[in-house]
């Protein structure tokens, strides 16, 4: 059967490993992010702690311009790019003391998803929420597979400097399990194929019904020929 990704060239398992090892997103510039500043909601920027709360839809965020940057209420232009969002938090909790005792920053990115495709229930784009979840969470978050899906070919896409590189994960093999459930990163695509007997096993379910209407029609036609 036909992949739907391919990666460039044949990759050493070793090098998949540093491709795919767990590590925490950066903001990039592009993305959209919110500030929460704890008590302060004059200057927070689409604040996580009360109803001013910001989803991509509200436009109630900051975008990361091309030189990494964002400008902030009091403490202006800041560069954030390059950090995760718990560097950048504490970041502007330092660059905020001057203003503020104590302050407690949470930074969000809003648009960090992963894409999940192919035979599972319910297919999408799921938001990352600053989380790092791996291939087994994600699977969840998508209802799990459906009934056709082959967990023995399970595909993570990622981007790797412009290099389409593609890890294979059979999910029935214990061994070796931990090691494959991937912490996935935003742009990830995870493809789950269809079993390679999914048209004989569609034929039989369809089929089912017919049968026993069938069995039931023999046994009415039975018992009125006695």
């Amino acid at each position: 059967m036909p992949r739907l990704f391919q990666s460039e060239a044949y990759i050493p398992t070793a090098q998949l490993y540093q491709y795919f090892k767990p590590s925490e997103p950066v903001i990039q510039p592009g993305d959209k992010i919110t500030v929460s500043i704890w008590g302060h909601d004059e200057l927070s920027i689409g604040s996580v702690n009360n109803t001013f709360n910001a989803n991509e839809s509200t436009g109630n965020w900051l975008t990361v311009n091309a030189d990494g940057e964002v400008n902030l209420p009091k403490v202006g232009r800041v560069r954030l790019a390059g950090l995760t969002v718990k560097e950048a938090g504490f970041y502007l909790e330092q660059r905020y003391t001057e203003y503020i005792n104590n302050p407690v920053i949470n930074v969000k990115v809003l648009n960090h998803y992963v894409t999940v495709l192919g035979e599972v229930n319910t297919p999408g784009r799921f938001q990352l929420n600053n989380e790092t979840p791996t291939l087994v969470e994600m699977l969840a978050q998508a209802g799990g597979l459906g009934d056709y899906g082959d967990p023995t070919e399970v595909e993570v896409v990622r981007n790797i400097r412009g290099k389409t590189v593609t890890w294979k994960v059979d999910l029935t093999a214990v061994q070796g399990l931990a090691t494959k459930n991937i912490t996935l990163q935003p742009g990830d695509i995870v493809y789950v194929p269809p079993h390679p007997n999914k048209q004989f096993r569609e034929s039989v379910n369809k089929a089912t019904p017919i049968v026993s209407i069938l069995t039931s029609l023999a046994v009415v036609i039975s018992v009125l020929a006695r």
